[in-house]
Formats: C-alpha cells, sequence, structure tokens
C-alpha cells in the first residue's frame, strides 16, 4: 500500500533495449531520476545496439494481459506510459486493459521506427493505435515525423499537431528534435490551440533513447501531481539535462544519462 511520501508507481508498456539507451530501461531510469518507481511491462524484445535496430519480436499478448493484472491487483497505480507497440494484437490488447485503470494520466510516445531505422509499427498497427488507444490517451508526445505519420501529411514542424487531439487526446507535447532547425523547437498543445512553445539549443551529438526519456519524466511528473504545463516544462528540463551529461556505449548514439542528472 501507498504511504503519502511514498513515490508515485507509473505503468511502462514498452520495448526491451538490450542497449539500456531506451525502451523499459529508459523508462526505469528515468522515472526514477524524477522521482517515482517504474512498473515495466515489455511490448516486445528488440534486437539493437546504439548503431542500429535490427529485428523486433512481440511479447504474446496474454502473458502481457497476466504482468498487468498481476500489477492492478497489488499497485496503486498513479500514471501509465506506453510507447512501443509491434502489432495489433498488442496495440488492441493495451488499449483494452488502460481502459481499466482508473482515471489517471496515460502518455503515449508513438514509437514507430528507431531514430536510426528499423520499424517497429506498420500501418495496420498504426491504424489500431488510433482507433482504438488514441481515445484513452491523455497526452502524446510525437516527433515531426510521427506527428506526419499520425496524419498521414507532410509537416516540417510541430503546430499541426493540435490535430491529433481529434483522436482522443487532451495535450500533444510535440518534439522538434528531428527538425532541421539550428535550435529544438517543443510545443505543448491541446484541442483549443497553442499552450506553450519551448526552445532548448541543439546539442551535438545524436542520442538514444531522448523520447522514452520525455515520456515517462511526463508521466512521473503527472503522476505527482504536477499541472500540465509544469509537467511539461520539467520533463524537458530533465530530459535536457540527460543529455547534456549523456555518453557513448558503444560506436553509435550516445545514452542519456537519466540518474542524479536533476
Amino acid at each position: 500500500m501507498q504511504t503519502e511520501n511514498s513515490r508515485p508507481a507509473v505503468l511502462c508498456f514498452a520495448g526491451l533495449d538490450p542497449s539500456g539507451g531506451a525502451g523499459l530501461q529508459a523508462d526505469i531510469e528515468a522515472i526514477a531520476g524524477c522521482g517515482g518507481h517504474a512498473l515495466p511491462i515489455s511490448t516486445c524484445l528488440t534486437v539493437q545496439n546504439s548503431v542500429a535496430a535490427f529485428s523486433v519480436h512481440a511479447i504474446d499478448s496474454d502473458i502481457l494481459k497476466q504482468q498487468f493484472y498481476a500489477l492492478f491487483k497489488d499497485v496503486n497505480i498513479s500514471a501509465c506510459k506506453i510507447s512501443v507497440i509491434p502489432n495489433e494484437t498488442i496495440a488492441a490488447c493495451i488499449a483494452t486493459l488502460v481502459q481499466q485503470l482508473p482515471a489517471m494520466p496515460i502518455i503515449y510516445d508513438p514509437v514507430f521506427a528507431a531514430s536510426y531505422g528499423g520499424q517497429f509499427s506498420h500501418a495496420k498497427t498504426i491504424e489500431v493505435i488510433k482507433s482504438h488507444l488514441l481515445p484513452h490517451v491523455s497526452v502524446i508526445t510525437p516527433n515531426v515525423k510521427e506527428i506526419n505519420t499520425l496524419l498521414n501529411e507532410t509537416t516540417t514542424g510541430t503546430v499541426e499537431a493540435s490535430k491529433l487531439c481529434q483522436y482522443g487526446p487532451e495535450y500533444v507535447l510535440a518534439t522538434g528534435a528531428d527538425s532541421k532547425s539550428e535550435q529544438v523547437h517543443n510545443t505543448l498543445l491541446a484541442n483549443t490551440g497553442l499552450l506553450e512553445n519551448y526552445t532548448y539549443p541543439r546539442l551535438p551529438q545524436q542520442y538514444h533513447g531522448s523520447g522514452c526519456t520525455l515520456s515517462s519524466a511526463l508521466a512521473c511528473f503527472l503522476a505527482q501531481n504536477f499541472t500540465i504545463k509544469q509537467a511539461a516544462k520539467q520533463a524537458q528540463d530533465f530530459t535536457y539535462k540527460s543529455l547534456q551529461t549523456a555518453q557513448p556505449i558503444g560506436q553509435g548514439q550516445w545514452i542519456p544519462k537519466r540518474i542524479h542528472c536533476q
């Protein structure tokens, strides 16, 4: 049972990344770094390192359900974060499970492909996500490529992301790290339009797991009852500092330092 001073528990649906840069490991570290406790449920196993993603292997949906119910019956869950969804079955399964959670923030980071290549979700899965999962999502955190994929449009910025609210999310925290601008421009939007703009200096390296870090931090701060504006700013600042202190572990992208980076 949670006590008044205990860390909020954040349920995470994500893939297992053996490099430790993204996926469940990123969720666990970011949530711990922001004062929470992660409850990690694997949606898939991936074969990847800091250079490339080679393959993705979905977890059996029955095992996923068993893990969910084991936690649901035992832990007072304060928020839920979702990222890689490898197929339509897992998409529909998660959509059904999150409906059983009491009113709480549900954050979706739409990871359809690795930043260095390698597809995680295909067109049919994305359609199930849009029709079945997004109606139950509180905040979605796409980059520009993911905005284009979800809207079937071509845009070079984040302003159009407010259109994603038509599928269900109340808020969109759109990130511009994958654009070619000299600075990184992020945007917090609602179905009523723009809420906040954020600008950060562009860092020199390529990073593995920045989106996972941001969405997990956001979920953790929302679990601590921050407002959406407060949580969005705190999560971005936490992520930026974790990138500033990132290090290479291999020959490819740098790995954020998410522990003790506040």
